[in-house]
């Protein structure tokens, strides 16, 4: 197949009732790995007299596509300085190629940037243009996972200068259709009109491609049609798209469907995972929740056969929520289980890193005699003690402190929902030395524009960075850190802690479902990557954590 579906690169939001579900798949699903440019076509020799180079390339590719990354890197070396001795730079090119995508694959960006260098000379000597696009198009996805958005820009630029270049003409149309689609999620919280443009000149472009191509297979372009008509179905659904249109959404993810018919089995699977999920919650969206449940059951049945952890947790969750809008509660709370023990792995691991060294100790007591295991039971026994009655003295004076912390905040929650709000204050924070200068004007006028962040909701997204938010707002880094430093009181870091602490507050006071919830599931409702560094950031902003929060919450309110 043209390409490998990698999930959770960009992440939008679209119109939800539950928030969290806003966050769960992608807008778009950015093309980071093209076989076209790392599997080495068998029936071609590389370096005629040298079948050593190709043979060695071709065991490279399988082993790395087994995971064994070390391995394969060993043996790309091998053919890369068995093809250099030779004089034999479609090899070189070959192997270097490879090497680079290895690195990519590890996260080394930077490596893999300057190994780049070595592709795009050989490829510009060869006048190979495909390659060239290819990786011009990989250059700007390493650029911007470095948050290189300017140099991520030119270089997509220039892949769309060589996709335009390659003489094969549905060679041609699909690697334009090709860098178009990775445009549009550079585009994505930039503009709405560009990722719109960026996604319809793809499928212009692929929808050019011959279905009798020799050079584009079939199933390749229609693999490339489905993702294009998928994408444009969630822009469409996002409830932050300004040109949001539920109808036009259903069109596009149904002309999926039906490309999706013309090529039956042979549709690369990892595509059909994604379609029914994005149908799964399209539907779920519409509330039309038998036909939410339908996708999702099909969508796991698929993923059986070919693990995509990040599909199967996304739809548990929807099938939980979707259950439950049919009234089958049992069957929800089978799927919320489900979610929750994806989650929850990390807990069971630590669970046995506690247990190995008490069986360690035990072991260890039979060995040396029966008089040194009494001993140590008895200093065991005694040291138990004394730090239980130390926690339980702490726990008692402790506990009153908690309390009433967690009182005043219901009570300034209350408050608020009365309407008695405190505006916050704008005032600027003399006591803190600023390292830059801010004039008044452009410091209220990153005020405006944060007051707007905070009530858009983007704050939830996972990978919110300072960088993303310059963007977003349209100013530097430096210039929002020294504001939010000044006016907010805040570090980033803490600001936005704040924000998603409150957030979550609020749904679990107003809405007694939330309270049903696991920790991890909170913990991703407001953006944050782990459990643990949810219940962090909550006890550090209030004092008290997110389980004691929903303990309280739950006693009845004694009259």
């Amino acid at each position: 197949m043209a390409k490998k579906l990698l999930l959770q690169i960009s992440q939008f939001v679209w119109g939800s009732s539950n928030p969290f579900f806003q966050r769960l798949y992608p807008t778009f699903i950015s093309l980071l790995f093209f076989f076209s440019f790392s599997i080495a076509n068998g029936t071609t020799i590389s370096c005629p007299g040298n079948e050593n180079i190709d043979q060695l390339i071709n065991q490279a590719t399988s082993l790395n596509n087994n995971g064994k990354n070390k391995e394969a890197l060993e043996l790309f070396q091998k053919a890369n300085d068995l093809a250099k001795a030779v004089g034999c730079e479609k090899g070189e090119l070959d192997a270097i190629k490879n090497i680079m995508l290895i690195y990519s694959q590890d996260y080394d960006y930077k490596k893999a940037l300057e190994i780049s260098d070595i592709v795009r000379d050989l490829a510009v000597n060869q006048k190979d243009y495909k390659t060239l696009s290819i990786l011009y198009n990989k250059r700007a996805i390493l650029h911007e996972n470095l948050g290189l958005y300017d140099v991520s820009l030119k270089e997509y630029e220039t892949a769309l200068k060589y996709a335009k270049l390659i003489s094969e003409t549905n060679q041609r149309y699909y690697q334009t259709s090709l860098v178009y689609y990775n445009m549009a999620p550079y585009y994505q919280g930039r503009s709405d009109d560009k990722v719109l443009y960026s996604l319809e000149k793809s499928r212009e472009e692929i929808l050019k491609v011959s279905d009798k191509s020799k050079d584009v297979p079939l199933e390749q372009k229609i693999d490339m049609l489905i993702s294009v008509n998928m994408n444009l179905g969630i822009h469409y659904r996002d409830s932050r798209n300004k040109g949001r249109n539920v109808k036009q959404s259903e069109f596009y993810f149904m002309e999926a469907l039906k490309q999706l018919d013309i090529v039956k089995g042979e549709i690369n699977l990892e595509t059909k995972i994604d379609l029914y999920q994005a149908l799964q919650e399209f539907y779920h969206m519409k509330k039309d929740y038998k036909k939410a449940i339908e996708y999702g059951e099909s969508m796991l049945a698929l993923e059986k056969s070919n693990s995509m952890p990040y599909n199967r947790r996304v739809g548990y969750m929807v099938l939980a929520k979707s259950y439950l809008g049919i009234g089958d509660n049992p069957t929800s709370q089978k799927y919320l289980d489900l979610f929750t023990k994806l989650n929850d792995s990390i807990n069971s691991i630590e669970k046995e890193a506690v247990e190995v060294p008490v069986k360690k100790i035990i072991s260890e007591t039979k060995i040396n005699g029966e008089k040194k295991a009494n001993r140590i039971v008895v200093i065991s026994i005694v040291i138990l003690s004394l730090i239980t009655g130390g926690m339980l003295i702490y726990r008692r004076r402790s506990n009153k402190i908690i309390h009433k912390k967690y009182k005043d905040l219901i009570e300034k929650i209350s408050q608020e929902n009365e309407g008695n709000k405190i505006e916050p204050t704008l005032e600027k924070n003399n006591d803190i030395k600023s390292s830059i200068t801010i004039t008044d004007e452009t410091a209220k006028g990153l005020l405006l524009k944060l007051e707007k962040f905070e009530a858009s909701g983007k704050y939830l997204r996972k990978d919110l960075s300072l960088t993303w938010m310059a963007n977003s707002l349209s100013t530097n880094p430096k210039y929002l850190s020294e504001v939010i430093k000044i006016y907010k009181n805040h570090n980033f870091t803490s600001y936005i802690n704040e924000l998603r602490i409150n957030y979550i507050i609020k749904m679990l006071y107003t809405n007694p479902i939330y309270r049903e919830y696991k920790i991890a599931y909170l913990a991703e409702e407001c953006g944050y990557t782990t459990p643990r560094v949810f219940v962090n950031a909550f006890k550090k902003e209030k004092g008290f954590t997110p389980s004691y929060f929903v303990e309280q919450l739950k006693t009845p309110v004694e009259v």
